[in-house]
């Protein structure tokens, strides 16, 4: 290759670079608000984490401010919870204080992957049923392994071993009935 031809091919390069360079800056903004957005009743809620400031915003506007954000060199705005501006009265643009968190689920909710491990646990030999009382009075006669299973979703009110004089009258399989207060004396 000659000399010429190496010259030309580092300024095309240098061209391409500066040209690929600059497209971002002068790129207009993808979703600028039409008549339909303006019409639509939806109204997305976004909040400020340093000022636990929420505003309701149509999706559009959200797009449009994003786009300011990103030319100005800012993190874009993210969607939060529409439950977060409940408390917020008005339209588009209204601005306030955020409303707490409405989903506060339990470390041990029924969903959760621990109470599907516990609840699948394998029963060795466990064919003995025995009586078992929780708070409330109830009792049940059922197994060891059926009793663990079932406290794996009960947190408050677990299934205790008790006598067997208390599930007088229960069978297994027939769910809970209120647990006996006395046993059954006989006198000769």
């Amino acid at each position: 290759m000659s000399k010429l031809s190496i010259f030309l091919l580092l300024v095309a390069l240098v061209v391409a670079i500066d040209a690929d360079g600059d497209s971002d800056v002068g790129r207009p903004c993808d979703g600028r608000c039409t008549i339909r957005d303006l019409n639509s009743p939806r109204l997305l809620c976004v909040r400020d984490r340093r000022t636990n400031t929420c505003t309701k915003l149509r999706a559009c506007r959200l797009r449009e401010l994003n786009c300011r954000r990103r030319d100005s060199g800012l993190t874009p705005l993210k969607e939060s919870c529409v439950t977060r501006c409940r408390n917020i009265r008005g339209g588009s643009g209204v601005s306030g204080q955020c409303a707490k968190r409405l989903r506060t689920q339990s470390p041990h909710s029924i969903d959760s992957k621990q109470v599907r491990a516990c609840r699948s646990r394998q029963c060795i030999d466990d064919k003995i049923a025995g009586c078992w009382k929780d708070r409330q009075g109830a009792c049940i006669l059922q197994t060891r392994c059926e009793a663990n299973r079932s406290n794996c979703v009960r947190q408050s009110n677990q299934w205790i071993r008790t006598s067997q004089w208390r599930c007088r009258g229960n069978v297994q399989g027939g769910g809970a009935r209120r647990c006996h207060s006395q046993p059954i004396i006989i006198k000769d």
